[in-house]
């Protein structure tokens, strides 16, 4: 397992420590007057610690690091935030004839939401990157000293390799989970051809069968309509014969009953000729064989046998249709 090398930068020197699993296995200092010599000075002490190192975190102080509560920006998202900050470093940060890296934060001050934003020299970054390369170290963070706040001063070109390994991955991802479903569609496909010659086979050798059984459920089906038209038709005649004697039974005795037609939901008609045709209907109508009871137009009057009868057309069930219909 490699240490990892923690260095504060100052204005004009630098501090290091190799640290393992929280515990300090060597310190060393180091100065510098340029850019370059920053570089070296970090490449040299990478290589000092007994116990190689791997990862690099580096801590900026005051000076070179700038440090400001920025005021009156616009209630912005986080990346907009900095991206903002950073467009307009010269406005919030004193530029010293220098490129700058800056990033800011949101933070609560009282009741009021403001920025903290930090800048620091982008040549000073570059050279703590290059030196980091040169020493073989992977530069996890460039952040402000004990200022507790997730702000990043990395330079740009460190950046967009960042950026650039993110996308790589990201293809790369892809890639590996387009493969995978490729893979499970094939396997799934295989599987399921596999299945459907399976059931093909198992259908053909269960054709025979299958095709005795849907021929003795048609038989069956057909019969049981067979029984069910016999048991109606027996029920209808049950019902016809019971109404006709009815019928029978509510005409007077002087008349004589010629057509009838009924149908099933109690609607007819009934001719015949009688003594007195109104006699018909309140016979009828008082023995309740059916319903609503009334001659459908006049009676024909007819003399036979010395006798004088009235030939009468009843109509009934209507009164009790239209009743049904209207409640």
């Amino acid at each position: 397992m490699r240490a990892t090398l923690r260095v504060s930068v100052g204005s004009k020197s630098l501090h290091a420590e190799a640290v393992h699993r929280g515990a300090v296995l060597w310190t060393g200092e180091a100065c510098y007057a340029s850019s370059v010599e920053l570089e070296e000075a970090i490449a040299r002490l990478a290589a000092e610690p007994a116990r190689p190192c791997g990862r690099l975190v580096v801590r900026l102080e005051r000076p070179p690091v700038q440090i400001r509560t920025l005021h009156d920006l616009p209630p912005v998202k986080a990346k907009e935030l900095t991206a903002l900050v950073a467009h307009q470093a010269g406005r919030f940060f004193r530029r010293n004839g220098e490129p700058l890296v800056a990033d800011a934060v949101w933070i609560r001050n009282g009741g009021t939401r403001v920025a903290r934003g930090a800048a620091v020299p982008e040549p000073l970054v570059e050279a703590i990157a290059s030196g980091a390369r040169a020493a073989g170290l992977r530069l996890d963070q460039i952040a402000p000293v004990e200022e507790g706040l997730p702000l990043c001063l990395l330079p740009t070109s460190e950046r967009v390799a960042r950026e650039g390994r993110r996308r790589l991955h990201t293809r790369r991802l892809a890639l590996l989970a387009t493969a995978t479903w490729m893979v499970v569609v094939a396997v799934f496909v295989a599987r399921l051809i596999g299945e459907r010659r399976a059931v093909e086979r198992e259908l053909a050798r269960l054709d025979h069968s299958l095709a005795t059984v849907l021929v003795a459920r048609r038989e069956l089906r057909a019969a049981r309509a067979a029984t069910a038209a016999v048991a109606q038709t027996e029920r209808e005649r049950g019902r016809s014969l019971a109404f006709l004697a009815a019928v029978t039974r509510a005409l007077p005795d002087s008349a004589v009953a010629t057509a009838v037609v009924w149908s099933a939901d109690g609607h007819g008609i009934l001719t015949g000729v009688s003594r007195r045709a109104a006699e018909v209907v309140a016979r009828l109508e008082r023995s309740g064989s059916v319903a609503a009871p009334r001659l459908d137009g006049p009676v024909v009057r007819e003399t036979v046998a010395g006798r004088e009868w009235e030939r009468f057309t009843v109509v009934f069930g209507e009164g009790k249709q239209g009743k049904a219909e209207g409640s």
